[in-house]
């Protein structure tokens, strides 16, 4: 699917009961993640060392597909937006 040329255009982003996964056999790295990150919000994801943390990232930007639930960006289920159109709108700043 090709997302409209404005698209992010709110920038909410919604994890609804996510699972992931970084090969078959494996145990879930993130089990049934659910949240919602209102656009234009500064939002910071602490945790100890192996909390998923990381993998949230991953799962954002579609490193790691998912072992089942859905990421939604404006309500658009970024499993059916193609790889290059999700990396090239989506930024992460990362910590300094």
């Amino acid at each position: 699917m090709k997302p409209s040329p404005g698209w992010p255009q709110e920038g909410n982003i919604e994890f609804d009961h996510y699972n992931l996964r970084y090969r078959p056999g494996l145990e879930l790295a993130l089990r049934d993640i659910t949240c919602r990150i209102e656009g234009g919000s500064k939002v910071g994801i602490v945790g100890r060392t192996g909390a998923g943390k990381s993998s949230m990232t991953l799962a954002l930007f579609r490193m790691v597909e998912a072992a089942g639930g859905v990421i939604s960006v404006d309500g658009i289920d970024i499993s059916q937006v193609g790889l290059h159109d999700v990396r090239r709108r989506i930024t992460i700043i990362p910590q300094v």
